[in-house]
C-alpha cells in the first residue's frame, strides 16, 4: 500500500505557520466590524462558545442572540451578563433550544424573527463526541445515534430554518459551523468513530449549502477550533491526546469575527481552521480556488 501523509495532518498543516491564540492580526478588540451585524450563536453557554460571543461584543457586534440547552439557561445567564459587560451598547438575548428537536428550532427561529427581524451571521458551535469508541463493534449504538442527532440531524434542523432569514440579510449572510479535523481521522488513537463520521458528515453539509445557496449570497464555512480543552474534551479525550489540548478557546471565536468583517465567497463550502494564519490563508486564494481546496473529494489519479 502507498503511504501518504494522513488528511489531518495535511490539514493541520496547510499554513506553515499555526496559532494556539489569537494574534494581534485577529484580535477580535483591536479588528472591530466594520458595521455591526445580528449574530446566532448557537451553543453558547461555556467554552468555545462563549468565548465566541465575548468575541463578536468585543469587536462591536449590534446585537448578539445566545443560544443553549434549557439545562444550560444559568450558565447561559452569565455569558449574556459578561458579553454586556464587554460592551454595553449591543442587544442581547439568551433562548433555549435543543437542536435536535425541529419543534424547537422552528420556534427558536420564530423568536428570533419577531424580536429582531434580522440575522447576519449564525455561528453553530453546539457538538456532542459521546464516549471514545475506536471500533464499530464496540459501545452502545445508541451513543452513536445520539452524536449523530446533534451534530448531524441538528446541523440539519438549523440550516434547514435559518438560511431562509439569513439571505434576507443585506450582506453578512454567513452560516458558520464549528467543525472539526476529526472529520480527517480514520484511524488512530482518537478516531472515535461516531465523533469523526458525524463531522465529516457535518461538514459535507456545509458543502452542500454552500452549494445550493451560494449563488444567492450564501457563504457557509466550518471552522475547526483548534485543540481545546472544554469540559467536554476532558470528560472524553483519552490521556494519549491530553498535551495536545493546548489552543486558546478564545482562538475560534477571533477566526469567527475576522470571517465576519469581510465577506471572502471563494471560502464558500470550505473547512478552515483556526489555528491557521490568515494571511498564508489569504495568499493561497488562488492556489485554493483553482484546485477546489479544502472540500472533499474521491481520489482517482490524474484524471
Amino acid at each position: 500500500m502507498v503511504k501518504r501523509p494522513k488528511d489531518v495532518v495535511l490539514a493541520d498543516r496547510f499554513t506553515k505557520t499555526l496559532h494556539t491564540q489569537p494574534t494581534p492580526r485577529i484580535d477580535p478588540s483591536k479588528n472591530k466590524l466594520p458595521f455591526p451585524l445580528s449574530v446566532c450563536i448557537i451553543g453558547a453557554s461555556r467554552g468555545i462558545g462563549a468565548s465566541i460571543a465575548y468575541a463578536y461584543a468585543q469587536a462591536g457586534v449590534g446585537t448578539i442572540i445566545l443560544v443553549a440547552r434549557a439545562s444550560s439557561s444559568c450558565e447561559l445567564g452569565l455569558v449574556e451578563q459578561r458579553t454586556k459587560e464587554l460592551n454595553p451598547s449591543i442587544r442581547t438575548t439568551a433562548i433555549a433550544c435543543d437542536i435536535t428537536s425541529s419543534k424547537s428550532v422552528s420556534e427558536l427561529l420564530k423568536k428570533v424573527k419577531d424580536d429582531f427581524g434580522k440575522l447576519d451571521v449564525l455561528v453553530l458551535n453546539s457538538g456532542y463526541s459521546g464516549p471514545v469508541v475506536l471500533n464499530i463493534d464496540d459501545g452502545d449504538p445508541q451513543d452513536f445515534q445520539d452524536v449523530f442527532n446533534v451534530n448531524v440531524q441538528g446541523t440539519y434542523l438549523v440550516a434547514h430554518y435559518f438560511i431562509p432569514l439569513l439571505k434576507e440579510s443585506n450582506g453578512a449572510k454567513t452560516f458558520i459551523a464549528v467543525g472539526s479535523l476529526a472529520a480527517c481521522i480514520n484511524s488512530g488513537h482518537i478516531a472515535n468513530t461516531a465523533y469523526c463520521i458525524s463531522k465529516f458528515a457535518q461538514n459535507r453539509l456545509v458543502e452542500f449549502i454552500s452549494e445550493q445557496y451560494g449563488e444567492e449570497g450564501i457563504l457557509a464555512v466550518a471552522v475547526h477550533p483548534g485543540a481545546v480543552a472544554t469540559e467536554m474534551a476532558n470528560a472524553t479525550t483519552p490521556d494519549s491526546f491530553r498535551p495536545y489540548l493546548t489552543d486558546d478557546p478564545g482562538l475560534c471565536g477571533a477566526f469567527c469575527v475576522w470571517l465576519s468583517q469581510e465577506k471572502r465567497m471563494w471560502m464558500n463550502g470550505r473547512l478552515l481552521s483556526a489555528t491557521w494564519d490568515v494571511d498564508e490563508l489569504l495568499e493561497r486564494k488562488v492556489d485554493i480556488e483553482e484546485k477546489d481546496l479544502l472540500k472533499w473529494g474521491f481520489r482517482v489519479g490524474d484524471a
